[in-house]
């Protein structure tokens, strides 16, 4: 839908299904991209790094120790300033060893200056993913998203899902502009290609950009879900949802596919009285704190 001109990935469990079911799609073709077989998701980050700096509208997928793999790279497409998107299937970081889901291999990237949304269910793991490209690549913004979707609760699970028409996809997202990359300032001239800067240009440039870019990201992810909510009638609270929130006074505060049973509970408890909400966090980068403390203020 998004028309990926290059995908790179390297299977891992529970992400394999996604790579494997792209790699067939291109065989058959169905989808008009590049798929590049790599030795590792080291690799597989830096391919479409590469990809995406020569204008590329590039995609990948991990889980858990995968992503660690990747660890240095995230860090260069970040500060790179580097627009494009990538699936991460959040799996347990051993040891132990264990396949099965939760969070912490998506939270431990919080930092390294990507955009991280976490996704419900099928149907908004498409939709994130879809609107990540226009995100990313907003100028505003030149920034590398991750989607996380839950292991297995979502990655394996089969539910109907409801696709717009890629005429109306194409027209909503139209083929990248393979601008200059390596920007420090979006809207600037000036680049980095790597160089070693001093340090005021460092922190006091380089860093402030990325830090003003994430705050930005927060206008345009919610211009982005206003027309993705006209183009598909699906409608998302850009950064944060909260149900029966107006009167609460306990919330949970939950994100990814958990936030379905939680707000299950909810219901039961607000059937015996209790006034509780549910505060979900669509995305963690950038930070929703105005939403969190607007919808927790009075609880």
């Amino acid at each position: 839908m998004a028309r990926v001109n290059v995908i790179s990935a390297y299977p891992i469990t529970p992400q394999t299904l996604i790579v494997e079911r792209i790699s067939e799609m291109i065989d058959k073709g169905e989808l008009k991209a590049d798929y590049i077989r790599v030795e590792s998701e080291f690799a597989a980050l830096a391919t479409v790094y590469g990809a995406a700096s020569a204008g590329a509208r590039a995609f990948t997928a991990t889980s858990s120790h995968g992503l660690f793999y990747m660890y240095e790279m995230l860090w260069w497409a970040a500060a790179s300033r580097i627009p494009f998107v990538m699936a991460v299937v959040t799996r347990v970081v051993g040891p132990p060893w264990n396949i099965h889901n939760e969070h912490t291999d998506l939270l431990a990237i919080r930092d390294s200056g990507w955009i991280i949304g976490m996704a419900q269910n099928v149907q908004e793991a498409f939709d994130m993913t879809l609107t990540a490209f226009k995100i990313s690549e907003d100028e505003r913004v030149l920034l590398p998203v991750a989607v996380g979707l839950d292991g297995f609760v979502l990655s394996h699970t089969a539910e109907p899902l409801y696709i717009p028409s890629q005429d109306d996809v194409d027209a909503w997202l139209p083929p990248r502009n393979p601008r200059i990359p390596y920007v420090i300032e979006p809207g600037g001239e000036s680049i980095t290609m790597g160089n070693l800067p001093k340090d005021d240009v460092y922190h006091a440039l380089l860093k402030k950009y990325m830090d003003e870019s994430m705050e930005s990201a927060k206008k345009v992810i919610a211009e982005v879900y206003d027309e993705y909510g006209k183009l598909t009638g699906r409608n998302y609270g850009p950064l944060t949802e909260c149900y029966m929130c107006g009167d609460a006074k306990y919330i949970a505060v939950s994100m990814g596919a958990w936030s379905g049973d939680i707000l299950t509970a909810i219901e039961r408890l607000r059937d015996e009285g209790y006034p509780v909400g549910l505060l979900r966090l669509r995305y963690v980068r950038p930070f929703p704190e105005e939403d969190i403390i607007a919808w927790i203020n009075g609880a």
